[in-house]
């Protein structure tokens, strides 16, 4: 089951570790530094978007802002290929108000809370392995 993050440009580095421990424990993860100079990067994200199965969203305050990030979790809600299967984490969100600092939606869907002032930990990296692995292992006995 591929797993597309989705994530601020500002939080790369952030999306690394978690594709890394990520693919550590067996799930592949679309890379976006397989697109190369010169390539659609839109239609590249596209086609990530619609071969993947299984969403993290990395909101931080700076993707608070991103476009991108929003058209993302959109398909992925709207999408049949991820059927419930969207991990928002919150990152530094201690005190927000719903609808206009967080989006609702990603409320509703059990995030991730990560208080990260210093950094995000490795105890939180497994956090969000774990979920993505209940998620994916509850859909796949789902299936059975």
């Amino acid at each position: 089951m591929q797993v597309f993050i989705s994530h601020a440009a500002a939080d790369a580095v952030l999306a690394r570790r978690v594709a890394s421990a990520l693919r550590k424990a067996g799930f592949p993860v679309w890379d976006p530094e397989s697109v190369l100079p010169g390539d659609n990067w839109p239609a590249a994200v596209g086609m990530a978007l619609e071969s993947s199965e299984l969403m993290v969203v990395l909101f931080t305050r700076e993707a608070r802002d991103s476009g991108n990030l929003t058209h993302e979790v959109q398909f992925a809600l709207t999408s049949g290929n991820y059927r419930g299967r969207v991990v928002p984490v919150l990152v530094d969100f201690v005190t927000f108000q719903a609808g206009k600092d967080v989006p609702w939606v990603l409320l509703r869907m059990d995030p991730i809370y990560v208080n990260a002032p210093a950094g995000i930990s490795d105890s939180d990296i497994s956090q969000i392995v774990s979920r993505v692995s209940a998620v994916a292992g509850a859909d796949a006995n789902a299936s059975r």
